[in-house]
């Protein structure tokens, strides 16, 4: 496992189209206004995170903490490639007939249990394999978090991916008043009109 890189502070004309990106974009962001996004929100840490590095479109990241959440901070969306686009071929038998493919081969959640006031690492792998190898397609992450069944978070990031197998990651700080117990995430990766989704859980001590 690679070291995780570190994340340097973005430009202040960078964090100011971040907010103008969340605020004009989401309804949960203008409800509740303390939630933050990227800056002061935490990088991922531990092994799993390992080779991830920050993109450069951190502020396409949209959607807010609510509920038992409200108050918390999204931190920098995080990245990294697993398999090249020839691997994942040879490991997923993909034929180009198959049109687009998109698998969620795995959704975690890390550190597992998480404290009240710590980061909370939401990761992703899937594979993306389209029938030309130089194409690049829009992707959309979708993180939904609830707690007794309600939705407190929604966090959503959107760009242009190659083939591959990718595992990204949302860091998330609980809030200091979060509420305790068991939280269910549900992670959805969309490509056109091929979806795909995987479910993990976590608790808040």
């Amino acid at each position: 496992m690679h070291a995780l890189q570190n994340i340097f502070p973005r430009s202040l004309a960078l964090l100011l189209l971040v907010a103008l990106v969340a605020a004009t974009g989401c309804e949960t962001i203008r409800e509740n206004p303390k939630t933050s996004i990227g800056a002061g929100a935490g990088a991922a840490a531990g092994g799993l995170a390992g080779g991830m590095i920050g993109r450069n479109t951190t502020g396409v990241v949209v959607g807010g903490l609510i509920g038992s959440l409200a108050g918390g901070a999204i931190g920098y969306y995080l990245d990294r490639q697993d398999r090249t686009r020839a691997q994942a071929v040879s490991q997923t038998a993909y034929d180009p007939s198959q049109g687009t493919v998109v698998r969620v081969e795995q959704v975690q959640a890390q550190p597992n249990p998480v404290r009240l006031g710590e980061t909370i690492n939401i990761l992703a792998t899937y594979t993306l394999l389209t029938p030309h190898s130089e194409q690049a397609t829009l992707v959309r992450e979708t993180r939904e978090i609830r707690h007794n069944g309600a939705l407190v978070a929604n966090p959503t990031t959107e760009f242009s991916r190659a083939n591959g197998t990718f595992t990204s990651a949302l860091p998330i700080t609980i809030p200091s008043r979060a509420g305790r117990g068991a939280y269910e995430v549900t992670t959805t990766v969309a490509a056109g009109d091929r979806v795909s989704r995987d479910t993990t859980t976590f608790t808040v001590n």
